[in-house]
């Protein structure tokens, strides 16, 4: 097994392309072309409207920079030390000794080719995603896994198994993560009826 190492040597970059389907790259490709026109040559509606043309086009950029870079960087580096996840702009590294499982999970965000992505949970209920160590990306996902536990078993200096007192914050930070994107969802909702009233309002 071992990714694209040995042992518990190993590396998992992107094999594949990015899995955005077709229409999303479309849709993107056709809403930042709109607001650049928008901006460089079409009157705004309203006073502020190329203001507002101008922050959409910044924040539609940061995304596409950020896809980027994740493409460039991305990666999750496994070795005797521990697991390293490393994404766009930031590197997140997890000692065996801290790390309290690896786990396959249900992709539940969408807009991916991917089924299933991997995590790697801490004591605290903390979870990072293994960046391009998903079944999009790796055929053998599942068995590349289950070897990948058997081999880091020796590093941790213990079996893998489930403790309730983590599986409790796991699930908070579950019920968490799910009001903060309920909010989230809901503030764009609004910034974007907002925006409508403004247009028609002028």
């Amino acid at each position: 097994m071992g990714g694209d190492g040995t042992g518990i040597e190993r590396e998992y970059r992107r094999r594949r392309p990015l899995s955005a389907p077709w229409w999303q790259v479309g849709i993107d490709a056709l809403v930042y072309g709109g607001i650049v026109f928008q901006t460089t040559t079409v009157d705004p509606p309203f006073p502020a409207g190329r203001w507002v043309n101008i922050v959409l086009l910044v924040l539609i950029s940061v995304r596409f920079v950020l896809a980027v870079l994740y493409r460039r960087r991305g990666r999750t580096v496994v070795g005797a030390e521990g697991i390293t996840a490393r994404d766009a702009v930031r590197t997140v590294a997890r000692n065996w000794h801290d790390i309290y499982d690896i786990r396959a999970e249900l992709n539940a965000r969408g807009g991916e080719h991917a089924e299933w992505i991997t995590y790697v949970y801490d004591g605290d209920g903390r979870r990072t995603r293994l960046p391009y160590f998903d079944d999009w990306q790796r055929p053998d996902f599942h068995v590349e896994l289950a070897d990948l536990r058997a081999e880091s078993a020796q590093y941790r200096g213990a079996a893998w198994e489930l403790r309730p007192e983590v599986e409790d914050r796991i699930r908070v930070r579950a019920r968490h993560r799910k009001v903060w994107g309920a909010g989230f969802l809901t503030a764009v909702v609004a910034g974007f009826l907002a925006f409508m009233f403004l247009v028609f309002q002028s």
